[in-house]
């Protein structure tokens, strides 16, 4: 399964770089830093932001994933137990209804 970068424009996260539980999020972040999104010129750039908690935080790891036309996608990974498959499957099935949008309007 492939994430349509294309569609996503900013990618919000925060999560404790020591916990299990954060695994999605450190390998979702890994997948979209490409040199295709390193130039803010670039027509699939896309915003990154991240968090890391301390050691010792109880927070839930989350992420949050900005897609062209402002819709946009929080997924509470910990509280989920989601794991990267999961991920990848709800981002691509948004990205995917996201085209599908934009190609019957053109």
């Amino acid at each position: 399964m492939t994430i349509p970068i294309a569609t996503i424009t900013t990618f919000r996260t925060a999560y404790n770089p020591f916990s299990r539980a954060s695994r999605p999020c450190r390998l979702f972040l890994g997948m979209l830093r490409t040199p295709d999104t390193i130039p803010t010129s670039s027509p699939t750039h896309i915003d990154i932001q991240v968090k890391q908690l301390p050691r010792n935080s109880t927070e839930s790891p989350t992420m949050t994933v900005g897609f062209k036309g402002g819709k946009e996608l929080t997924l509470d990974v910990g509280k989920r137990g989601l794991k990267i498959g999961d991920v990848i499957e709800e981002v691509s099935r948004v990205g995917r209804a996201l085209q599908r949008e934009a190609s019957l309007k053109n």
